[in-house]
Parts: C-alpha cells; sequence; structure tokens
C-alpha cells in the first residue's frame, strides 16, 4: 500500500471527534500519516481535557467556522453557521491542503463528516478522492436515505407530526419502526428539525455520485442486514466499533483517578453509571425524578452531571449513596467490573461502548437519533431496556425503577439473564471485529488497499 496522507475533517462536536481520532489510529497503523482538522473552537475545547497529541503519523490542523470567539452557538442559526462554516472552511482547507503539497506530503485522501460535503467539493478541486465517515449506525444511514432519497419522507414526517402512535414502518434491512422509533428531528415540529436542510443536502450529495462508499462505525456481525439494506446505492464499510484498542487490555484498577478509586472499592455488577453525554441537558423535574428512583432502588451510582452548581444539594438528596462528577473517562469506568448496568440517553459512542465492554443498558432516548439507538437495543440486540415518558415527556421515578429492577434486580430473572446473554455476545464479537483480522480491520485494510487501484 501507498504511503497515504489522509486528511480527516471533523465535524466540532465530541460525537464526532472521538471516534474520528479513532480512525486515524487505525489508519496510522496500517502505515498512513493522517492530519486530523476541526474548527478552532473545538480544538480549544479538546485541548482542555485531552493531551495525547504527540502520536507518531498524526498532525493537527485546524479551520475557521467563521466564529472563533464563540459568539454563536450552533442552534441559534444552524444554517447561517453552515453557511459560515462552508466559507471559512473552504478558504482554510484550500491553504491547508496546498501547504501540505508545498511541504512535500501531499494529501492523497479526504475522509468528512456528516454535513461536511463542502470538503469533498473542495478536495475535487485538487482531484483528491474522498469518502463520508458516518459515525452513526448503519440502520440510521439506510434509515436517512430512504427519507431523503428514496420518497419516504412524506409518509414519515407527516406521521411524526400527527404524532400517529399506531404508525410502523417497515423497510427493507431495517427492523419494523414505529413513531417512537423514528430519529426526533425528522419530525417539522422538532426542535431539532433545523438539521433537515443539511442533512437533505448531504444526501442529495451522495445521491449524485455512483455507488460511493461510505466509511461507518458498526461492525458486520451487529448490522449484516442495515449494512446491505440499500447496497446499490451506496456502499457501507463497516469499520467499527471505533474504540481505543489499548483500553480492550487495561486494567481501570491502576487508574489513579478519584471515581476509579471509588469504583475499586465496590462489589462487582453493584453500581448504576448514569450519563447523558456531553450536549444533552435534563430538566429540574426529570432530574427529580431520577433522583427519586434511585433512593428507591438502594443500588450505589456514578452519576455524571456537566452543571455542578448544587453539588452540595445533590448529595443531600442522595443521602451520600453515590458520586456525583463533572466529567470521567467512560471507557475506564464502562470497563470496572463494578459496573451493573449504564443508564445512558443511547447517543452511538455510548451505545457501541456499552456493547464493547459488556455493560447492560436501561435506555433515557432524549433527542435526534437516540430512539432509533435504543429501539436496537433493547428489539434487535437485547442487550437493555427502554424508558417510557408520560404525556408530558418526563419519564417517572415508578418508570426508571421498573427498568433498574430489570437490569440489576430480581423482578424479572428470565428477562436479566436473556439480557446478560446477550451482553457477553456482543462483547465478544465486537472483539472479534477490531482485532487483527477481524472483519472491521481486514475492512479498513481493503478500503486502504482499494484507493490504490484507483476503484474511486
Amino acid at each position: 500500500m501507498r504511503n497515504h496522507h489522509f486528511l480527516l475533517v471533523c465535524f466540532p462536536v465530541l460525537g464526532h471527534i472521538n471516534p474520528s481520532l479513532q480512525l486515524a489510529h487505525r489508519l496510522i497503523s496500517l502505515g498512513a500519516h493522517v492530519t486530523f482538522a476541526t474548527t478552532i473552537v473545538a480544538n480549544r475545547r479538546y485541548h482542555k481535557t485531552h493531551h495525547d497529541f504527540t502520536t507518531p503519523g498524526l498532525s493537527f490542523a485546524t479551520f475557521s467556522d467563521g466564529f472563533d470567539d464563540e459568539t454563536l452557538k450552533l442552534s441559534a442559526d444552524f444554517a447561517h453557521y453552515l453557511s459560515e462554516l462552508t466559507r471559512c472552511g473552504s478558504h482554510s482547507l484550500i491553504n491547508l491542503i496546498t501547504s501540505s503539497a508545498n511541504h512535500g506530503r501531499p494529501i492523497t485522501f479526504l475522509i468528512y463528516s456528516l454535513m461536511f460535503n463542502w470538503a469533498a467539493d473542495v478536495a475535487s478541486i485538487f482531484d483528491i478522492p474522498s469518502a463520508l465517515f458516518f459515525v452513526q449506525p448503519a440502520t440510521l444511514l439506510a434509515l436517512y436515505y430512504y427519507y431523503f432519497v428514496d420518497g419516504y419522507e412524506d409518509t414519515i414526517s407527516t406521521k411524526l407530526l400527527q404524532q400517529d402512535p399506531s404508525f410502523s414502518l417497515q423497510l427493507s434491512g431495517l427492523p419494523l419502526l414505529a413513531s417512537r422509533d423514528m430519529p426526533s428531528l425528522l419530525s417539522p415540529s422538532n426542535p431539532n428539525a433545523f438539521l433537515i436542510p443539511p442533512m437533505r443536502q448531504q444526501f442529495e450529495f451522495l445521491r449524485r455520485q455512483i455507488r460511493p462508499k461510505v466509511l461507518v462505525n458498526t461492525f458486520y456481525a451487529l448490522e449484516r442486514e442495515a449494512l446491505g439494506a440499500i447496497d446499490d446505492k451506496l456502499k457501507m464499510v463497516p469499520i467499527g466499533p471505533l474504540i481505543p484498542y489499548d483500553d480492550l487490555c487495561r486494567s481501570p484498577i491502576s487508574s489513579e483517578d478519584y471515581y476509579i478509586q471509588w469504583l475499586n472499592s465496590k462489589a462487582n455488577s453493584s453500581v448504576i453509571y448514569i450519563s447523558f453525554g456531553s450536549i444533552c441537558v435534563l430538566s429540574d423535574t426529570q432530574e427529580e425524578e431520577i433522583v427519586g428512583a434511585l433512593l428507591e432502588s438502594g443500588h450505589t451510582f456514578l452519576w455524571v452531571i456537566r452543571s455542578m452548581d448544587d453539588e452540595e444539594e445533590r448529595m443531600k438528596k442522595l443521602g451520600g449513596r453515590g458520586k456525583i462528577v463533572r466529567w470521567c473517562d467512560q471507557v475506564q469506568v464502562l470497563s470496572h467490573p463494578s459496573l451493573g448496568c449504564f443508564v445512558t440517553h443511547c447517543g452511538w459512542n455510548s451505545t457501541i461502548e456499552s456493547l464493547v465492554y459488556g455493560v447492560p443498558v436501561v435506555g433515557f432516548p432524549l433527542q435526534i437519533e437516540q430512539a432509533t439507538n435504543v429501539k436496537l437495543v433493547e428489539d434487535v440486540w437485547r442487550t437493555g431496556v427502554r424508558v417510557k415518558a408520560n404525556a408530558e415527556g418526563i419519564v417517572e421515578r415508578g418508570e426508571i425503577r421498573r427498568c433498574l429492577d430489570i437490569v440489576m434486580g430480581d423482578t424479572d430473572v428470565k428477562k436479566r439473564e436473556e439480557i446478560k446473554g446477550n451482553v457477553k455476545k456482543w462483547k465478544e464479537l465486537a472483539r472479534e471485529a477490531i482485532g487483527e483480522g477481524g472483519s472491521s480491520y481486514l475492512n479498513l485494510e481493503s478500503f486502504v488497499r482499494e484507493i490504490d487501484e484507483d476503484s474511486y
């Protein structure tokens, strides 16, 4: 294989940055050099908490989104943000590609994040081939393609707007999807509907290509049917789970982090880990219901809460039964033997990490694609259960307690044992996929080799 120089252009949120960096490391292990580029703001934030920027073969670059002083929040005017990002980012990328060539390290391939097809347009100016990296499951990629390209938009959006609870849809290669399993952004009335226009543009961009390859953070055994659902339209290349491989062999007991030392003192499978990711924020009412459920369950817990303004008051309510932290190394926590279950929003990174580390899930979807992810967790892989919200959208403490009792207690021993068995099965299959000679390892190796063979 050639000595490739990949330019990896990443959307500026952690849900994209973390798996994209792992992809960079995998490419480096195949002998490539990678330049990882994201916005100036995202790079600044990431540097505050991460310091592993000395990997041989990995370089970092930044580009402007037009708001380097952080004067605009992404959701405030997303169309304006994307317009400025496209304009400023394209200019930065042209300079970066030109500079790399002038310094004797020309870019040979570009990999870009969802809604960053402008980066592919820049690459085409220099005759550099490119591919999309999709950080969510193959099921969602196929569903979005059906929606934006294959004519299902009116049916799905109308039913979601009507909030029709009886609506269900069977699409080739996908599980039967009810209204509550659909990505929330596909509903015109949803606050995240501002993502629909750039998503449509992205899928129109893919449609104009002849069976483009898309790298997907999943593995063959996990989504066999979905990976082939639209195989005549685009070729999904499963290269996940994109988890730090070294962490699969690392013992968290050696860590000096205080929360790990605390976990070391707990019995195996006894702790509930609660985290809703880096973006989602719970309402006060919802947080109170979780507190009530934890108190009633009697279990020890580790809860990640980004806003710690009332930490003392929270701990007083919880009677010192658990620990609240502002941030933790989630991979370390999930790999700890004291973990009994993971209460999660079911963002894709958290979902696939739960599989890799063998932790049962209580799925608590909040927005965008999370409802579809938890559908897979509960009904397809059967590695956890899903909470049900009331008419006001709040998950009450009794419902949370019901789910915790299934995965942690003795209310439904048959169900709990089924979940434990499936968790063990998927953990083994996930690790097999990314190990040397595994399906995802070979898929990425073939992807790089085929670039050399000018298959693009």
